[in-house]
């Protein structure tokens, strides 16, 4: 295996593992977005979730800001 393939399979370990957490808060509670005016909004501080992150992650409820102060103190 050489230093790319390593690289690839970081990654893919890594989008997994956001993933998986995703899930998690999914089901502790944080299910989706807070729907404001037809917006998806982040239930944390209220601001617009941009399109590209709910569609690579489904059904969120926070934004990426929000999203990693929460890990960061979990």
């Amino acid at each position: 295996m050489d230093i790319f393939d390593q690289a690839q399979e970081l990654e893919r370990l890594e989008r997994e593992a956001a993933l998986s957490r995703a899930r998690n808060a999914s089901a502790h509670g944080r299910e989706g977005p807070e729907w404001i005016d037809g917006v998806a909004c982040c239930r944390e501080c209220g601001e617009p979730i941009p399109p590209a992150r709910l569609a690579a992650v489904p059904g969120v409820g926070l934004c990426k800001a929000c999203q990693e102060e929460m890990e960061a103190g979990s």
